[in-house]
């Protein structure tokens, strides 16, 4: 009897599982790599000025962060005769129209995983002097 209930249950998994792959199959799904990626940056630190208040509220740097030189409306920018006239500064290059290649519409250049690795890959951003010179940034 135990012989009869292994045997079924034997041919009822490797059932499920065939059943499964076939239609797996049949809809053309792709196998999915189910290997788990982590990527880990390294930690910031959070310095004293990231969380002083004087800093964000002093005057003095929100005075030099909104000073911006007061815009002028000049006469040419309303001259109507200028923007309906054929002038150097106001005519439109001519340029060719952009073409569709085949590699732009092709599926498999968009999921492959040598294209989309090569996408994905950003080069590594360096930490530059003056990024850290306090006495630029008082």
């Amino acid at each position: 009897m135990k012989t009869k209930i292994r045997t079924f249950i034997a041919i009822a998994a490797l059932g499920i599982i065939g059943f499964t792959n076939i239609n797996a199959i049949a809809d053309n799904k792709s196998l999915v790599n189910a290997e788990v990626v982590t990527e880990s940056d390294e930690m910031l630190t959070i310095e004293a000025w990231m969380t002083d208040a004087n800093f964000w509220t002093s005057e003095l740097k929100v005075a030099a962060a909104d000073a911006e030189e007061t815009l002028k409306v000049e006469a040419w920018m309303t001259d109507q005769n200028f923007w309906t006239s054929e002038t150097e500064s106001n005519v439109a290059d001519d340029e060719e129209a952009l073409e569709v290649e085949s590699w732009m519409t092709n599926e498999n250049y968009w999921t492959s995983a040598t294209t989309v690795d090569a996408l994905e890959t950003e080069e590594t951003l360096e930490v530059e002097s003056w990024m850290t010179n306090l006495s630029l940034w008082e």
